[in-house]
């Protein structure tokens, strides 16, 4: 059932409108924190140990891009406060997502080039060779806390370049595997004025 919502959800997302939330008394506007791979599960996965890489990789059934967003002035604010801020990634369409990518087009997910522009300006390109934590280790220290079910997604990280959007830009995603483009894991975003009557005030 999970698996099947999530082939659902992420299909036709490719025009999802990215909804800013920002007020006129904050000096810093919303950040997009794309791309970040993701993966989806077949199998459970608890207390894996990083060292067991076969488990981990049998255990991920897919991979997809998305895009992170986050209200960077919520989440300072929660942050000087020392409250939680996950509100700040938390308002609708904060997070899009590409269709589903086969596991046997990304062979190797640790040599692939990741990318997100906006308005057809390169903002992020990198390698995940470059991730800081490969995805055994990632799992393994989620499934230590909790435990990973079928259908579940886990985001990993991002490459350098992070920055700000405003309403009228336009952000693209994609994942190139061996010198080709994916056409599943291509992203298309358009940025607009959030219509949530959340009201942002700084204290």
């Amino acid at each position: 059932m999970y698996r099947e919502e999530l082939r659902r959800s992420c299909r036709g997302v490719e025009q999802l409108q990215a909804q800013t939330n920002h007020s006129s008394s904050s000096n810093q506007p919303p950040r997009f924190f794309p791309p970040r791979p993701e993966l989806s599960f077949d199998q459970e996965v608890k207390n894996l140990e990083a060292e067991n890489e076969k488990e981990a990789y049998d255990s991920i059934e897919s991979y997809a891009m998305s895009i992170d967003m986050t209200a960077r002035n919520a989440q300072n604010e929660a942050k000087k406060k020392g409250l939680p801020w996950d509100i700040a990634k938390g308002f609708d369409t904060f997070l899009p997502m590409s269709n589903i990518i086969s596991k046997s087009q990304i062979p190797d997910p640790h040599n692939a080039t990741v990318w997100l522009t906006v308005n057809n300006e390169h903002r992020q390109k990198d390698s995940t060779e470059l991730m800081l934590f490969r995805i055994p280790r990632i799992l393994s220290d989620i499934s230590k806390v909790m435990t990973l079910e079928k259908g579940d997604i886990v985001l990993t990280g991002t490459p350098k370049g992070v920055g700000s959007v405003k309403p009228g830009d336009v952000m693209r995603v994609g994942i190139t595997v061996g010198g080709k483009e994916l056409e599943e894991g291509k992203i298309e975003v358009a940025v607009e004025e959030s219509t949530s009557t959340y009201e942002f005030k700084e204290t």
